[in-house]
This record gives structure tokens, sequence and C-alpha cells, in this order.
């Protein structure tokens, strides 16, 4: 598959936005990851913020949103599935941590285009959880309980979990939070 002119700028801002943040992110280091000259990024964004934002929308909604409902693609149970993908310590950058958290944590009260693109973002994601839960319940694994709380518990651990093993360079720190957060949800599991 070729990968076009606009994909590339596309990864190239998210990483470099991802590794940097939007304000140390270098627009030169972009083009040259991208292999392409300003006026090829001019062709299709506005300027660095419009294509930072972009980046941003595209690359989460593709990396978060889709792997976290993958699970529902197969039949149930859901939860076995649900557990697993999180604890899945590949699927994590624990060196630059979630890129959510980063971000929302930079720019929202600075710029209010980030600030509407994260606190969309974060819906979506947040959103995304409770479709698990949802699922779960209308399985019979999980007995009616509150999925948008219980959707908040679970970004909280898994954003306090990564933020600890940032800290602490402790993978188990991941680990440990994620089988706890198990041992809570299955609380409501169906008897």
């Amino acid at each position: 598959m070729k990968t076009t002119t606009r994909t590339r700028l596309i990864d190239a801002a998210y990483e470099e936005i991802y590794s940097h943040g939007y304000q140390g992110a270098s627009l030169g280091e972009i083009l040259k990851r991208a292999g392409v000259h300003k006026g090829s990024m001019y062709h299709f964004f506005k300027n660095k913020k419009e294509l930072a934002l972009t980046a941003i929308e595209e690359k989460m909604r593709e990396r978060l949103y889709s792997a976290y409902t993958s699970v529902l693609s197969s039949p149930p149970p859901y939860l076995p599935g649900w557990f697993s993908l999180l604890r899945d310590v590949t699927r994590r950058d624990f060196e630059r941590g979630c890129p959510i958290a980063n971000l929302v944590q930079e720019m929202s009260n600075l710029d209010p285009d980030f600030n509407r693109t994260m606190k969309g973002i974060y819906a979506n994601f947040r959103a995304s959880f409770k479709k698990v839960y949802d699922k779960a319940i209308a399985s019979g694994e999980l007995a009616a309980c509150d999925t948008e709380k219980l959707s908040l518990l679970t970004i909280v651990i898994i954003e306090g979990a990564i933020l600890s093993v940032k800290a602490s360079g402790d993978v188990k720190d991941y680990t440990d939070a994620i089988d706890m957060l198990a041992e809570h949800v299955m609380q409501y599991q169906r008897r």
C-alpha cells in the first residue's frame, strides 16, 4: 500500500508531538521525518497547529478507540479478552506515557482548540470503555451496574498506573493496578 504525503505528515507529526509535546515539536523535524518540504505541508494544512490537531485526532482514533473496542468483534465472553488487552504491556509506551494525558496536561488550558479536541478524544476514549462494559452486561457476564462510573474508574487506574511506571520504572506497578481493576470489576459478575 502506497503511503501518501498526507499520511506521512500525519504519522510524523503524531510521533514528534508524542515524543516532545506540541510546544516542543519541531516543524522542521516533522517535515524531515515525513520526507517532505514545507510547501507540501501547506498543501494539506494551514499551519503546524492544524497539522497537529488533525494528527492527534486521527492517530488517537486509530490507536486508541479501535484498540480498546477490538474485543467486541469476538463473541462473548468479553471480559477475559478485555482484561488481557489491558494487561498487555507491549501496547504501552511507559517511557513517553499516555498521549492523551500528556496533551491534556500540556495544552488544554493554553489553547481552546486543543482543549476542545482533547475533551472530544477523552470522551470517545471513555465511551469505548463503557461500550465494553455495556456489552458485558448485555451478554450476562456482569450484573447491571453504572458503566459510566466503571469506565471512569478504568481510565483513572490505567492513567495512574502508566504514570506510576513512568515514575518508578517498574512495569509491575501497571500490571498490579490492572489486576486490582479486574478484581473490582469481577465483583459485578453475574452468579
